[in-house]
Parts: C-alpha cells; structure tokens; sequence
C-alpha cells in the first residue's frame, strides 16, 4: 500500500471514528461508564474504608475502581472484606460489558462504513 492509499484509508477511518463517537449509543455508553464508575468509588469506599487502609480517601476508592473497571488492575489497592470482594468482582463483570459494548459500537460503524463504499463503487460501476 503506497502512502497516498494509507493516507486516504487513515483520513476515512478517523472520520468512522468521529462517527461512532458521535452516536447517541456511544454517548449513553459513556455517561454510563462515568455514572457506574463514580457510584461504585463510593460504595467501595464506604464497605473498605473503615477496616483497609489503603481506602482512606475517595480519591484512592476511585483509582481502584477506574483500574478495575477498565480491566488494568495493577493490583496494588485490592479489597480486604468479603462484601468489598463481591463489589469488586461486580465492578469487573460490568466492566468488561461497558468496554465491550464501546467495540461494539465502534466496529458496526466501520462495517456500516464499508457497506456504503462498497454500495458506492457498485453504482459507480454501473
């Protein structure tokens, strides 16, 4: 592929990108993401705080929400109680369906994309 065809490719696809952003899903995804994200900082830091003390501030609770919402888990902050064990592991199922559902969005506004240029090049042939 010459530089010209990437360069092209590259520009329709960031502008596919722009679509998908663009979409009410995406939009619903992501105030979703940052509304779970925010409640599940404050619930596990109201179950953690009072016997972990790597729960002290609100800002750690939502560090270790953010990581483990977001599948990178670093590891260093992890629930000691039971309870803050289960929120975690909620964390993480929802997680993984919020990001998955973003890829999903995302790649049927690609496949959407490609339909329409492949159905643009039939009518041009013709």
């Amino acid at each position: 592929m010459g530089i010209k065809k990437h360069h092209e490719f590259m520009m329709e696809y960031t502008l596919v990108l722009i679509a998908a952003i663009k979409r009410p899903a995406f939009i619903f995804l992501g105030f979703m993401a940052a509304t779970l994200m925010s409640v599940f900082s404050v619930i596990i830091h109201l179950i953690e705080s009072p016997t972990n003390p790597n729960f002290e501030s609100y800002l750690e609770s939502a560090y270790f929400t953010v990581s483990t919402m977001t599948s990178v888990g670093y590891g260093d902050i992890t629930p000691q109680t039971q309870l803050g064990k289960i929120t975690a592991m909620a964390m993480m199922l929802l997680g993984t369906f919020i990001f998955v559902s973003f890829t999903g969005v995302i790649a049927s506004t690609v496949i959407e994309a490609e339909l329409e240029a492949k159905q643009k090049n039939r009518k041009s042939e013709s």
